[in-house]
């Protein structure tokens, strides 16, 4: 009796394992969120990364300040509402790890999806595997241009290795440019144009061929930082890209179109739409469109709100402390234009035709190609009114005519320098960046400066000195103190 029992037990507990094991085949399938996939559509981390890096760069939001607005508070075309220690040189420190943490390393991840057997395959169904590492090595140009533009010397060569490199050495600015140049010439000529597009793709929804011509044109912006400290190298540069073949139209722009919602939407929108609006159009841009009755004006700010107190069109004095600031009211002067920078959807501008343009004019001047220097001088200031919705020919041609304003071949650098920091309007880095290489237009130290002169770079993140402190301290006995006046690499005459 007791065996039949056992017996009973034993094939009761096997058909309960069997009945078990049939349940749970597949379980692992099933116990899986389709909302959180093991395995990223390389899609995906393109857009994500095109997301994270304007926003790193071009961010206006309570949480993330982009790298772009001190450039523009330097370059006086922006001014804090209520002052600030940003308009007065107070703050040195800003952070990098943003860049890296994201943006940078899913760049680097679609890179290697593309380029490992195991993986490109499934990679693949994003479109050709040689297009999005391409798009991805120029995305990765355009970021790390920005970033070592504001610091100088940073993580490069060992950044984004993750274990292999956990605290990164520093990587010389002259390093980083000639590696730059060498990374959008060898991606240009990856692109495969008939193989097809990429999906992802935010700012040329996958078309290769404008891919193909931004790397040309973000070729030609990096090689004429250095027209100071290695201008053989700009030149040989300038010549192949131009060659090559850059942007042709303004229908070649690179822009990134912010969605209508968040997290996605343009964080502009949401400091002046949902938050406290923190920035006027600074007094000197305002003043110079005004003394050349420049037709932008209108497309880059408002009216002040409050006509009782002035009317018009009335700059954010640039350079003040909180005291001085808060003593004017936010609705006497000009904030952005609602229209075209303060919408949910709108558009920023990651290069144009009109700095191509502009890149070109200095080249033909100093000889670097053929061609009339003063044409693409005009063609780059009309290029800028089309985009920013300027189509007279009468008012464009009118404007070109002015003696403020006509190419002074005795002064080209002035008249290019001026022009240039105008068509920059919103980019601040690169405002910022080549009003330091040519020191036009001519701009005033901050009223309420605590130091004797503009930033030429900022101060590494604290986080750095505290944790990377041995690759910290190599950078500054190689660059010079850690303080706004140290000169990056290509600022030194």
């Amino acid at each position: 009796m007791k065996n039949n029992i056992n017996k009973s037990l034993i094939m009761l507990a096997t058909g309960f394992l069997l009945l078990l094991s049939a349940c749970t085949e597949g379980f692992e399938d099933l116990n899986i969120d389709p909302n959180q996939p093991l395995e990223v559509p390389t899609s995906s981390l393109l857009t994500g990364a095109q997301r994270e890096l304007v926003a790193n760069i071009f961010g206006n939001h309570s949480q993330l300040d982009g790298i772009g607005l001190p450039g523009m508070i330097y370059a006086q075309q922006m001014a804090s509402l209520r002052g600030g220690a940003t308009d007065t040189y107070a703050t040195v420190e800003a952070d990098f790890s943003a860049f890296y943490t994201s943006g940078l390393r899913d760049l680097e991840e679609i890179i290697l999806l593309n380029t490992n057997p195991e993986t490109m395959v499934n990679a693949a169904l994003s479109g050709p595997n040689q297009n999005q590492i391409a798009v991805a090595r120029i995305l990765k140009a355009w970021a790390y241009q920005n970033i070592t533009d504001v610091w100088g010397d940073i993580p490069y060569e060992e950044a984004l290795q993750g274990n292999n490199f956990p605290l990164p050495a520093y990587t010389t600015q002259e390093f980083i440019y000639m590696d730059l140049l060498k990374e959008l010439s060898e991606a240009a000529e990856m692109i495969d144009i008939a193989g097809g597009g990429i999906a992802g793709d935010i700012i040329f929804d996958g078309n290769m061929d404008k891919w193909y011509r931004f790397a040309n044109s973000l070729r030609m912006r990096v090689a004429l930082r250095l027209s100071n400290v290695a201008p053989e190298v700009a030149e040989n540069h300038i010549s192949e890209a131009f060659t090559a073949g850059p942007m042709v139209s303004v229908d070649d722009n690179a822009y990134y179109k912010f969605l209508e919602s968040q997290p996605n939407n343009n964080p502009w929108f949401f400091r002046f739409e949902l938050s406290v609006p923190n920035y006027g159009v600074g007094s000197t841009l305002v003043d110079m469109l005004k003394s050349l009755n420049d037709p932008r004006l209108e497309k880059y700010a408002d009216v002040a709100f409050n006509q009782d107190l002035g009317g018009g069109y009335i700059g954010q004095p640039v350079g003040l402390d909180v005291a001085s600031g808060s003593a004017i009211s936010d609705f006497a002067v000009s904030w952005p234009n609602a229209e075209n920078i303060l919408q949910p959807t709108s558009t920023f501008t990651i290069m144009s035709y009109a700095e191509v343009n502009f890149i070109l004019a200095e080249a033909a001047e100093r000889g670097w190609i053929s061609g009339n220097a003063s044409d693409y001088y005009n063609s780059a200031i009309s290029a800028s009114m089309e985009q920013w919705g300027i189509s007279d020919p009468s008012a464009i041609e009118s404007y070109l005519s002015q003696d403020d304003v006509r190419y002074d071949s005795t002064d080209p650098f002035k008249s290019i320098g001026n022009q240039k920091w105008i068509s920059l309007y919103m980019q601040g880095v690169q405002s910022w960046s080549e009003w330091r290489r040519l020191q036009y237009p001519e701009l005033d130290v901050a009223k309420d400066a605590v130091i004797e002169a503009i930033p030429r770079r900022r101060g590494y993140p604290p986080s750095e000195i505290n944790l990377n402190k041995s690759n910290y301290e190599e950078a500054l006995a190689r660059q010079g103190s850690d303080d706004l006046l140290t000169r990056v690499w290509w600022d030194r005459q």
